[in-house]
């Protein structure tokens, strides 16, 4: 684990993480900014260490399962587009037989069918 430090509202925090300090800076601005976005907040602001941290912390689960979401949902569509692929080319080989060739598969079938009667 290693000690970073983070810049929010003006002031600085050392934090100990695994985390890279990119990774860090951006939680800790996405946070800045939401604050930002909801009040009228100066840049001098001293927030409690242990209310930072879990904002942190928060906002990295939030990171977390958004960057899932958006991976499930790329193996989804890629699954959904596979399958539609699949049913597409079958539709295509049913429909490529002519009518005809259907009657005479048709025929065929029912002939087999009463010969396995008569055989019995």
């Amino acid at each position: 684990m290693k000690r970073l430090k983070i810049r929010f509202f003006d002031n600085d925090y050392i934090i100990k993480t695994d985390a890279e300090e990119d990774y860090v800076q951006k939680i800790a601005s996405f946070i800045e900014n939401k604050v930002k976005e909801i009040s009228k907040v100066e840049n001098q602001m001293v927030v409690p260490r242990s209310f930072l941290l879990a904002m942190l912390k928060i906002t990295d689960d939030y990171f977390r399962v958004e960057k899932d979401f958006e991976e499930f949902k790329d193996r989804a569509e890629e699954k959904s587009n596979r399958l539609l692929q699949i049913l597409e080319s079958s539709l295509t080989e049913s429909e490529s037989f002519s009518s005809s060739d259907g009657t005479r598969r048709e025929e065929s079938g029912r002939e087999e069918l009463e010969d396995s009667f008569k055989h019995r």
